[in-house]
């Protein structure tokens, strides 16, 4: 009965709902709700802006907080999805720990090449995320994966919640 309980709770953890997200706020940018125009009213105007599969890009050179890049991902119906900020040069975690506070969260994610590169959520995953759920935010690591290369405020969780199909049925 131990071995069978324990296995029930291991499935369940690995499939449980990540933390509740609250969509982030940069510089009164919320994100999920803004538009293009309250983004370029806020930000002024982009450095340069790109079609994507998504919709658009705007890019503002060494804007961010921390004097990085900042690509503002704006969906087809003109709805400001996500903020990007990347860094010039690696940010150590003790850094960020001390700006934001140590209620982060580490979350582990895969990339699934057979659903478009879709990241999802996955305990055994190679990368690791540091998240703030109560700010909309997922921290990437950098290449060595200990300091932090980018910021992205996000309206929703990164990732998918579950491996896509195309994982499941392997």
């Amino acid at each position: 009965m131990k071995v069978f309980s324990s296995i029930l709770l291991l499935a369940a953890s690995l499939y449980a709902a990540p933390p509740s997200w609250t969509p982030a706020n940069f510089h009164g940018i919320t994100l999920g709700h803004a538009h293009r125009e309250d983004v370029v009213r806020t930000l002024g105007n982009p450095d340069s802006t790109s079609r994507n599969a998504y919709g658009e890009e705007l890019l503002y050179k060494s804007r961010g907080d921390h004097k990085g890049d900042l690509t503002v991902q704006i969906d087809g119906a003109g709805i400001a999805t996500e903020i990007q900020e990347s860094f010039q040069v690696a940010i150590a975690r003790t850094r960020i720990y001390k700006e934001f506070g140590n209620d982060a969260q580490a979350a582990q994610y895969s990339w699934a090449k057979c659903a478009a590169n879709s990241l999802y959520r996955d305990p055994r995953g190679p990368l690791e995320l540091t998240l703030y759920p109560s700010r909309g935010m997922a921290i990437w690591p950098d290449q060595a994966g200990y300091d932090f290369a980018a910021i992205h405020y996000l309206a929703h969780p990164p990732g998918l919640t579950r491996p896509p199909a195309c994982i499941s049925k392997r």
